[in-house]
């Protein structure tokens, strides 16, 4: 039987270090297609190539000021830079694989609700390629 991987394992390491109370991360990858259509096969099915790719990473987690990993005050000095940083989504499981990408923060918010806890989100989109590894 296979094992499946758990998703609490799975988070983001943000230049080696852990994204600090995250609660849930995401990476979504897509490609473009472009058509082919030619005077040979107009009246058949559609023909597509593969196209360029591009990509998302979305995070969220609990704000912590105190928290030994990467915290908000980070995430927010890079998106008030612009600055691209390393992502690496992995369980950190030695023979596991790992993808790795540099990622801009473009979108980023806190929220703040009466007695909860109060919380970050934040989409980086991808720039240049995904590699994909295996965890040493």
């Amino acid at each position: 039987m296979a094992t499946i991987v758990n998703g609490t394992n799975l988070r983001f390491y943000w230049e080696g270090t852990a994204i600090g109370e995250a609660t849930s991360c995401t990476i979504n990858l897509s490609r473009e297609t472009r058509e082919t259509l030619t005077k040979d096969n107009v009246a058949s099915w559609t023909q597509y190539e593969a196209g360029r790719k591009s990509g998302t990473c979305d995070f969220e987690g609990l704000i912590s000021y105190d928290t030994t990993n990467t915290d908000v005050t980070d995430i927010f000095t890079a998106y008030n830079n612009g600055t691209a940083i390393t992502m690496r989504f992995t369980d950190d499981t030695a023979t596991h694989p790992y993808w790795e990408c540099d990622v801009i923060i473009t979108s980023l918010s806190f929220s703040g609700a009466v007695e909860e806890n109060s919380t970050y989100s934040a989409t980086g989109t991808i720039t240049g390629a995904v590699t994909q590894g295996t965890e040493a």
